[in-house]
């Protein structure tokens, strides 16, 4: 099917830089919201993405242009002309399914209906429809007109034709677009929830500190630390994606009770000042590390005490020494326990799950996290420079220590029992 007119439900954040990227590419784009305030801050953000676009070396006229093909509306009038609409209200799955059955209701019966969403059932929301062949996950990611890639996820009522015209319309927009199976938080998310989980164990361990692991994790492959991360993004939002996971794929998702009591103290990140680091309100600038970290290392250490892990050996327990360090002094030497590869090896690990359950292709799958989180490396070729056999005795030592949050897939193992040393 041909694309030849976009809308966009939703002008908030993420749906205004949808419609930068979409008209960018020269689609003509009809930017709704619930009512005109709604439009108007949407209208004003576009500006503002266009006017720093145009600072950066984006023509002028290129950008009036660009400007020139959204256009505004509250309502649905202009929608029987449209071939595709991406949803990008809130991620909510009621919100979700009440916009997409007023879309079947507004639009030609040809139209495909693509959801923004970056973790739920394609499958459900499309149910809300009497197309549910013509409904097709594009998750892009934030902010979509800079980052290059978009998961293109079918449901299980998905029509071929649907998910190839996704997948071509992504390409369009000069976007890595991944096919990725259904499955809870799809292929990026998923995969980063484990080594941002890792980091937290590392952390309640006391194998380091919080300035040691992110600077390592930088050092090594990443383009920011996974706790300066996870304060841009909301120590509330980690706990709800962390509990989601859980609840999904159970206890190698394990979250560390870390979140939760960061959570309790409103210690979220940089919108609340203070979270792994502390930080200026205002102009949300980092000044240094949060000195009142070691108070929630202190609960997390009274929990575990009472409630102790099967895997908890008190022998090995390092956490007191994270209690006892210095979080003002950031260049303290990294412990002698700590490599940086544990925080990659269940991110490597769930790579191969990924591999074993064909969510996605081989081939798409280091792309996808390299465009998706800014990695120099994918996991599969972290494996193979680590090699594949030492990847998994690392991972069998772990998991005797550790448990389920390390358990070899199946098809690590089979691919070192064959020889093999890449995977693509």
């Amino acid at each position: 099917m041909q694309i030849s007119k976009v809308a966009i439900v939703g002008a908030g954040t993420m749906g205004s830089s949808i419609a930068v990227a979409v008209s960018g590419s020269g689609f003509p784009v009809v930017l709704k919201d619930v009512d005109e305030e709604a439009v108007r801050a949407g209208l004003q953000r576009v500006d503002r993405l266009l006017a720093s676009m145009v600072k950066k070396g984006l023509p002028q006229h290129d950008a009036e242009s660009q400007r020139a093909l959204i256009e505004a509306a509250t309502n649905y009038e202009a929608f029987p002309d449209v071939d595709l609409v991406i949803e990008a209200v809130a991620e909510n799955l009621d919100v979700k399914r009440v916009v997409l059955k007023e879309l079947d209701d507004n639009c030609n019966v040809h139209a495909i209906f693509a959801t923004n969403t970056s973790s739920l059932p394609i499958t459900l929301l499309a149910q809300a429809t009497r197309r549910p062949d013509k409904v097709v996950g594009m998750h892009f990611f934030n902010p979509a007109h800079l980052m290059k890639l978009v998961e293109v996820v079918p449901g299980l009522d998905t029509s071929t034709d649907t998910a190839r015209t996704a997948v071509e319309f992504g390409q369009a927009l000069g976007k890595l677009a991944v096919r990725v199976e259904e499955c809870p938080s799809f292929l990026v998310n998923r995969l980063l929830g484990r080594y941002m989980n890792e980091a937290l164990w590392c952390l309640q361990e006391g194998v380091a500190t919080v300035e040691e692991i992110d600077r390592a994790a930088v050092e090594y492959v990443m383009p920011i630390g996974p706790f300066a991360l996870r304060d841009m993004n909301g120590a509330d939002v980690g706990l709800a994606v962390a509990r989601y996971n859980y609840q999904e794929y159970g206890e190698r998702f394990k979250p560390s009770p870390i979140l939760e009591q960061m959570v309790k103290r409103n210690f979220l990140g940089q919108k609340s000042g203070a979270g792994f680091y502390e930080y200026d309100r205002e102009t949300r600038k980092r000044s240094g590390p949060n000195p009142e970290l070691s108070e929630v290392l202190t609960d997390v250490r009274a929990l575990r005490a009472a409630v102790p892990s099967a895997h908890h050996n008190p022998e090995t327990d390092q956490l007191a020494r994270v209690l006892q360090t210095d979080f003002s002094q950031p260049e303290t030497a990294i412990h002698a326990s700590f490599r940086v590869e544990r925080l990659f090896l269940p991110m490597i690990n769930e790579a191969f799950l990924v591999l074993q359950e064909k969510i996605c292709q081989a081939e798409d799958l280091d792309p996808a996290l390299m465009a998706g989180l800014g990695m120099r490396k994918g996991p599969l070729t972290l494996a193979a420079e680590i090699g594949l056999a030492d990847c998994l005795r690392q991972l069998e030592e772990l998991f005797q220590r550790h448990g389920e949050r390390f358990r070899p897939a199946n098809l690590l193992k089979r691919y070192v029992w064959g020889g093999r040393t890449t995977v693509v």
